[in-house]
């Protein structure tokens, strides 16, 4: 078992209610239908899990729920008119203007109705149905409406509910006993009077009984007992659980408990909940003598698929293929100050320099992206080519250029490489420029067709239909968590606390991270060190080569978007660190690149506004700068020194968040020409997909 399990965060305190165990019985075939097909194979497909067997959404199961809970709600209001369970119900599940308070995960296979539990080589969980279409006329088959689609045999599938513990910015909920009780007899009588899920509902497939609450502990291991080979005898027990809770209202059915809310914080060691910007806490942003940081890998493995948010396009959500830092920078910070306030020795001085890191930039974290084989992956440098008509035939590595030191070859076309990343590994400075030096590739989008419902006819929305593309369970990225020592003096000593190294700490990430069906990840925060700043040096030519390894948000002249070199440089000379790019000279005829930019346009939603934030324009990760000192008066050997500073830090705005990251002189880009390996799907998720499995089988 993988040890990343070992350890997981005590559950059932007021703040962190125990998840409710769901169990989905089915009696007929069924199925949760994909939306698509396979080229040459079936017409629709059911859903299915890295274990190739059948599943039920989170986002299924949370419709289906939801529409019997407001049945439940109305029976329990009764004619009071108070309403006050409709309220409730409403909250549980959310609205328009608030997020909801309840999250389904995807109930996963268990076992067969009758018992058995073999794989699926012994006994096919998932087979193949033929159907057509009969005119309503003549009574015989239509042509050309012959289907084949798939259906999943009657079993047993476990997940769970969870009545989360925080608020989508990140705060506290407290569920009181009242509170839980309410909740757990609405989900419990509302899944009761759940018959069918999933599609054909109407043809017989789908049928099912679902349970909420305790229906006995071996369906998690996959074990049996009476209550698995004896679905009738759970069935009952859930039943009358909710008969005695309901029995012992005298009357009429009290009003509900009001729902949790987010509490507002209380000003507590006497220090203000605003955040401050402290003229002495932003003059080190350029680097200055004297100020260390400290840094730790944040590695994150996703137990379900994520969509870390990009612009929409049409019906289809494409998920960037990283985790912005502006997704992470919140998990860590509201750690780090939920430790502060519960540990009553530390003192104020200490509570305002953790509350007020972000803003005073004393706590920085990257972008996460993918992990292969241990190596964390970097933005495709766009001054790398390879030839057009290269064959297909990859095995030995992709033969590329460093468009920075060589010319296009006159007897070759070169398409320049635009996308992926780089997984690179140190290689001995002897090594021949044709070998392999580092790997490239990126991670593949799981994509899954969806529909919204008409709550009142239960049929597809006209016009809803819309296409998910999400980063993969089993994937595996890393990102950088950096303090300032102001901080980390503030935190070290509670660092084991909150973030221990030898455990995982589960996390919701991107976008629906409430539905089950995505955003649910697995976290650990490696042990800090100190930053070693690099000793670096011009080259021969007074120059240095820079490669940004995140988004660039370059403030213009006029506060815009900005995004031009220009802005570019003035953001390093308002760092401290004057630079200029290197231009190619009017009568010379090099063709080698001095540069090698793109932009992009980056949209982002805010939780706690419940609207988009401002589109901005920026300059793209991956894009390659070639600069010399631009102050004539100012010693080069300092302004690389800060400029190798500034590097730990980033450039431009918005550097908590991960924004403005890069490197100097990085080794590849040293290399007039060299091989990168293929890295395929594959490796992206195999090391993940294990530990997944493992976690699931538990």
């Amino acid at each position: 078992m993988s040890t990343d399990t070992a350890a997981e965060p005590e559950t059932g305190s007021p703040e962190s209610p125990a998840p409710l165990d769901v169990t989905i019985v089915f009696r007929s075939d069924w199925g949760v239908s994909t939306g698509t097909g396979v080229a040459g194979g079936v017409d629709a497909a059911v859903e299915k899990d890295g274990r190739d067997l059948p599943v039920v959404r989170g986002t299924v199961l949370t419709g289906a729920i939801r529409e019997q809970a407001f049945v439940v709600a109305e029976a329990l209001d009764g004619d009071s008119g108070d309403k006050s369970w409709r309220r409730f119900v409403g909250a549980l599940f959310g609205s328009v203007g608030r997020a909801r308070l309840v999250s389904f995960s995807d109930a996963r296979f268990v076992s067969f109705s009758d018992g058995a539990v073999g794989s699926e080589s012994k006994r096919e969980a998932v087979h193949e149905v033929v159907s057509l279409s009969i005119d309503e006329e003549t009574g015989t088959a239509k042509k050309d409406h012959l289907r084949l689609f798939e259906r999943a045999r009657a079993c047993i599938l476990r997940g769970t509910v969870e009545l989360l513990n925080k608020t989508l910015d990140g705060r506290t909920l407290h569920w009181c006993a009242d509170q839980r009780k309410a909740a757990e007899l609405v989900l419990s009588v509302s899944a009761l009077l759940v018959r069918a899920l999933g599609s054909n509902r109407s043809d017989g497939d789908g049928l099912c009984s679902i349970l909420i609450g305790e229906t006995g502990e071996t369906g998690k291991t996959g074990g049996t007992d009476e209550r698995d080979t004896d679905p009738e005898q759970a069935i009952r027990e859930v039943r009358e659980r909710c008969r005695q809770q309901l029995e012992q209202w005298d009357g009429p059915a009290p009003g509900a408990p009001s729902a949790p809310d987010a509490p507002i914080d209380s000003k507590t060691g006497g220090c203000s909940d605003i955040p401050v910007i402290r003229k002495k806490d932003i003059d080190h942003r350029g680097g200055s003598d004297g100020l260390a940081f400290y840094e730790a890998y944040l590695d994150i493995r996703l137990t379900t698929p994520v969509i870390s948010y990009d612009v929409p396009f049409s019906n289809e959500l494409r998920s960037l293929d990283f985790l912005r830092g502006t997704a992470l920078l919140p998990i860590i910070h509201h750690r780090l100050q939920a430790a502060a306030k519960k540990n009553s020795d530390v003192d104020a001085t200490a509570r305002e320099i953790i509350r007020d890191a972000v803003v005073n930039g004393d706590l920085l974290v990257s972008d996460a992206t993918a992990v292969v084989n241990g190596v964390r992956g970097m933005p495709m440098p766009l001054v790398l080519s390879r030839p057009k008509t290269e064959g297909n035939d990859e095995t030995e590595g992709v033969r590329v250029l460093n468009r920075l030191l060589a010319e296009e070859p006159e007897n070759e076309i070169h398409n320049p490489l635009r996308t992926g990343y780089v997984f690179y590994l140190p290689v001995p400075k002897s090594a021949d420029s044709s070998e392999v030096l580092a790997g490239m590739g990126v991670p593949a989008l799981q994509g899954r067709q969806s529909t919204a419902h008409n709550p009142v006819t239960g049929a597809a929305g006209t016009g809803q239909l819309f296409l998910a593309r999400a980063l993969p369970a089993g994937m595996r990225l890393r990102a950088t968590v950096t303090m300032s020592e102001k901080l980390y003096e503030c935190v070290k000593d509670r660092l084991d606390g909150v973030f221990c190294p030898r455990r995982t700490f589960p996390e919701r990430l991107g976008l629906w991270r409430l539905s089950g069906t995505y955003g649910r990840a697995k976290c650990r925060l490696g042990e800090f060190h100190q930053v070693e700043v690099p000793g670096l040096d011009w080259d021969e030519n007074g120059t240095a080569t820079l490669w940004f390894t995140s988004d660039v948000v370059a403030r213009s002249t006029r506060l815009g978007p900005g995004g031009s070199l220009d802005d570019l440089c003035r953001a390093f000379e308002r760092a401290g660190v004057p630079l200029e790019p290197i231009k190619a000279k009017a009568d010379s005829d090099e063709k080698q690149f001095n540069a090698g930019i793109r932009h992009r346009r980056i949209d982002s939603w805010s939780a706690a506004d419940r609207r988009p934030r401002a589109t901005r324009t920026v300059i793209q990760a991956g894009s390659v700068l070639r600069v010399q000192p631009a102050d004539a008066g100012s010693s080069p050997e300092e302004t690389m020194r800060r400029l190798a500073r500034l590097s730990v830090t980033g450039i431009g705005e918005l550097t908590a968040q991960g924004f403005g990251r890069f490197v100097v002189d990085h080794p590849l880009l040293r290399k007039e020409g060299f091989k990168l390996a293929p890295v395929s799907h594959e490796d992206f998720i195999a090391e993940g997909c294990a530990a997944v499995k493992s976690e699931e089988e538990r």
